[in-house]
């Protein structure tokens, strides 16, 4: 058996080995993205996030040397609050953790302060062409329910000319997740 289908083995049928082997891939991938965004940011030496994280510079050391600390939700959430950015934990595939850790480039890691977060900022002008026709195609079906009265003008016209009462409702939705979010 070769070394990856050994560790392919060992990763399929023992938990203390996925355990660990995931605690490495975090324990790499977090302190990269630490240290790459505090290089980034206006806060370039270790002291200036510590004071903005309201932390000691000796903690932030730790937090970008891989393996040297297990970072916590609530240290994440600060530093990432210091950053001005969001912070996203979820669970994925093996494969697609990966792929991510095969991709990741402290160089090309960039992200958006809240401050230059047009998306974030005004949700409206940044609705995907894929939301939007979802929305579009959602819209016509609830209405070919709903009513016969547009019988007399197709419904591409009619959702053509409801397409702004669709932007809006998408919008509000948007603003309605995200202030229950807050």
């Amino acid at each position: 058996m070769n070394e990856r289908s050994n560790l392919i083995f060992k990763l399929v049928s023992d938990i203390d080995t996925r355990t660990a082997y995931i605690r490495a891939k975090l324990g790499t991938l977090v302190p990269a993205q630490i240290r790459a965004l505090r290089l980034k940011s206006d806060m370039p030496r270790q002291a200036d996030l510590a004071k903005a994280a309201d932390m000691q510079q000796s903690r932030i050391s730790m937090f970008e040397t891989p393996g040297a600390a297990n970072v916590t939700l609530e240290t994440l959430s600060r530093l990432a609050a210091a950053f001005e950015v969001g912070v996203v934990v979820k669970f994925v595939p093996f494969s697609e953790m990966l792929r991510w850790e095969n991709g990741f480039s402290q160089d090309h890691f960039n992200v958006k302060k809240i401050t230059a977060d047009t998306a974030f900022l005004s949700p409206a002008a940044h609705i995907s062409a894929d939301d939007f026709s979802r929305k579009m195609t959602a819209n016509i079906a609830a209405t070919d329910k709903q009513t016969d009265s547009i019988r007399g003008a197709s419904t591409l016209q009619f959702a053509v000319s409801n397409a702004k009462p669709i932007q809006d409702a998408f919008t509000v939705t948007e603003s309605k997740c995200l202030t229950q979010a807050v």
